[in-house]
């Protein structure tokens, strides 16, 4: 069933279209007497897509809605909820509004796309209201691994939204403040909270998740005393994870290196956010010649096997400046994110291979989330006390658990939501929370500096090209259809035919047999010259290329037939016919 909004003009809304299938790419919508609020606009890894490494939401549906769109707000700074602002806010050029630290990190984001004096970017006074009519909004710092971690309170005349963005509850937080529980137990207990839209990332994992705090003495343990080269691999954006690494490096009397153009802009902006105030000492990688291996630690990006990041570089030895040898370490400081085993692994064994000795999560305390497990859910729903709840940020099991959950925890009316999905939400009575339609939503790979339909021909020809390979063909030929210049058939991919040169002569064959017969059955024994020399050049030409254009298919077909019989597979066949008067 489509949304019909001219029904539900005066309803509050709340409409996924990234975040609520997966986790990662947020982008978030709420409704209200015709105006809509973006909460939101994040990326995901794009998983065995050809030539892509990120994804964005298709955000199609509010283009169309785009003037009565009031803004886009953002929870914080990590990719998943703000890195498709660059790719996509031309589409709907609204105001942006984030936190001091959001808008420094956006800003130097958007340099590269030549957009930071572009887009309208306000930065948020979180002691006071944003009214941004007709919805206001308020802000509950929470604690997460990046400081200034905002939820938000969408005060609507229809109800009040709690929407967490990604949190936790950690009392030794590095970098921030702890979370302002007392906020959301008041507004719990005037029972003020009419919806919870929550963070659904490690609702499988029971109790609650460790402090990074907790996490400084157990990297430095095993980095203290350690002989060779020092490296971590963590998320870019992890600005407590970088400092609890840095202040190891420091305490035990190692220099850091950051190794990755995202880290490089991350120490900028948290140097210029206040973030990075103590005495660090960090070093290039150009300036590692000079110092003894035991002397320094590297900061690596690539946590998740990405191709072009730093970790793999190091690991194929294809950095430039960066050299890890025999009894060096790495460690993964990060979690393994579902659909990049694969990736991460070949990074692993990269490693191995080189003897270079490797730690991960899964033998070693190296890392905690900044998500909250089930114990923190459990006592966010005793604080908030909420009518409704709709878990997100979580693929079908995540928020399958989570609605469980939530109804353990007592509340009376779950709803679990998908991309697409509109639900309204009723404060008077929330049995009437109901899913009222769907709207347009998917997917686009991020290529260079295109955007990609995920379901669209480039991808389907890229899937084939990568499957089956291509074989191009190409010929001259006469106003009859006879060759007069070699065919020239190049196989990229697809069959060898430097060593089955008998394949190569079949087609070549088959190319001279058909067009013989094809000339015979347009009755060009005259030549195109001399069959249309009465009618005038231009439409000559047109009948020329129209002609052209049917024999290069016919012959595409009858060759693609003998290309599978010899590869068992359909590569993409390209033929080329050039007519030569």
């Amino acid at each position: 069933m489509d949304l019909n909004l001219k029904k539900h003009h005066s309803d509050l809304l709340f409409l996924p279209l990234g975040g609520a299938n997966e986790i990662g790419m947020n982008v978030n919508l709420y409704h209200l007497d015709g105006k809509w609020l973006m909460v939101d606009l994040g990326v995901g890894f794009a998983y065995d897509v050809p030539g892509v490494d990120m994804m964005t939401a298709d955000i199609s549906f509010i283009k169309q809605h785009r003037h009565d769109l009031v803004g886009i707000v953002l929870t914080h700074i990590h990719e998943d909820h703000m890195g498709a602002v660059q790719y996509l806010w031309e589409e709907l050029r609204v105001p942006v509004y984030t936190t001091n630290f959001g808008a420094n990190f956006l800003r130097s984001k958007l340099e590269e796309y030549k957009l930071d004096k572009i887009v309208p970017i306000h930065i948020i006074d979180a002691s006071k209201p944003l009214n941004l009519h007709p919805f206001k909004i308020e802000f509950i710092g929470l604690t997460h691994s990046v400081p200034e971690m905002k939820a938000l309170l969408v005060r609507t005349h229809k109800g009040n939204v709690l929407h967490t963005g990604d949190w936790k509850f950690d009392p030794d937080p590095v970098i921030g403040e702890v979370s302002e529980k007392k906020k959301i137990r008041e507004l719990g207990e005037r029972g003020e909270v009419t919806a919870l839209i929550c963070d659904s990332t490690n609702v499988l994992s029971p109790g609650h998740s460790r402090s990074e705090g907790e996490l400084y003495e157990s990297l430095k343990s095993l980095i203290a005393g350690r002989q060779g080269l020092v490296g971590v691999t963590t998320f870019a954006s992890n600005i407590a994870r970088v400092h609890t690494i840095a202040r190891i490096a420091r305490d035990v009397g190692r220099k850091v290196v950051l190794a990755g153009f995202s880290l490089h802009r991350l120490h900028e902006v948290g140097k210029k956010s206040g973030f990075f105030a103590e005495d660090f000492h960090f070093v290039s990688d150009r300036e590692m010649k000079f110092y003894n291996k035991n002397e320094l630690l590297v900061i690596c990006t690539g946590c998740q096997g990405e191709p072009r990041a730093a970790t793999r570089k190091i690991a194929t030895g294809i950095h430039p400046t960066i050299r890890f040898t025999k009894g060096d370490l790495m460690i993964f400081s990060s979690k393994i994110i579902p659909g990049n085993e694969l990736k991460i692994f070949e990074l692993f064994d990269e490693l191995a291979k080189k003897q270079i000795d490797v730690m991960t999560e899964k033998d070693h305390f190296v890392h905690v989330s900044g998500h909250p497990s089930q114990a923190e859910l459990r006592e966010m729903y005793a604080l908030a006390k909420p009518k409704i709840a709709i878990p997100v940020h979580g693929e079908f099991l995540h928020t399958k658990t989570h609605c469980e959950l939530a109804v353990e925890s007592g509340v009376g009316r779950v709803i679990q939501i998908e991309n697409g999905l509109a639900v309204k939400i009723d404060a008077e009575n929330p049995a009437n929370s109901v899913e009222v339609g769907f709207v347009k939503s998917g997917y686009f790979g991020v290529d260079g500096k295109q955007l990609l339909d995920l379901k669209g021909d480039v991808i389907r020809e890229r899937r084939k090209l990568r499957e089956a390979g291509i074989i191009s063909i190409s010929l001259a030929v006469n106003d009859s259809l006879t060759p007069i210049s070699k065919t020239k058939l190049i196989a990229i991919g697809s069959y060898d035919f430097r060593r089955d040169f008998e394949a190569e002569e079949i087609l070549k064959k088959e190319i001279q047999t058909f067009l013989k017969h094809k000339a015979k059955e347009l009755d060009l024994h005259d030549g195109f010259g001399l069959r249309f020399l009465k009618k005038k050049k231009k439409r000559q030409k047109l009948k020329e290329t129209k002609i052209l254009s049917e024999v290069e298919k016919a012959l595409r077909s009858r060759l693609l037939k003998i290309v599978e019989d010899l590869m068992g597979k359909r590569p993409v066949l390209e033929v080329t016919i050039h007519l030569v008067h």
